[in-house]
């Protein structure tokens, strides 16, 4: 699965930008995420640093959100963007729906919802799924 994406997201320079940037946003996740889960372990009493350490984790994911954007502006082959866009509609769908699911089981059911960290989950898997579904129903026999 890697290989794959390895492989597809280095056909244009666009995209090698964008696999670059992701990777860097993710090294930088799993940093501030650690520390933040530390530092709220053993010295998180005072509001402000609750506060601080719970929104800093979430700033690598926006970047890697902006950073789709600027790839879509970026790429130059209509084909990868299209194919991109779908995938990102894909994403969309799955977590629009997911909150409209999320929102009634609160309203009518009192029910609790989703966890922390389930939605923006769905929305990566649905996306991650609908590219490997474009990607192989559009694979020659070349490819395989």
């Amino acid at each position: 699965m890697l290989r794959w994406w390895m492989g597809r997201c280095s056909a244009t320079p666009a995209a090698k930008r964008y696999q670059r940037s992701v990777v860097q946003f993710l090294v930088a996740y799993a940093v501030v995420l650690l520390c933040a889960s530390w530092f709220v372990k053993h010295d998180g009493h005072e509001r402000f640093f609750l506060y601080f350490w719970s929104v800093i984790p979430a700033v690598p994911i926006i970047g890697i959100i902006v950073r789709m954007g600027r790839y879509l502006s970026e790429e130059t082959d209509e084909f990868l963007k299209l194919q991109k866009m779908h995938a990102l509609l894909v994403g969309l769908g799955a977590l629009l729906g997911a909150l409209v699911v999320d929102d009634f089981l609160r309203a009518f059911a009192h029910a609790q919802g989703f966890g922390p960290f389930v939605l923006f989950t769905i929305f990566a898997v649905a996306n991650g799924l609908a590219q490997l579904v474009q990607y192989l129903m559009n694979r020659t026999q070349s490819d395989e």
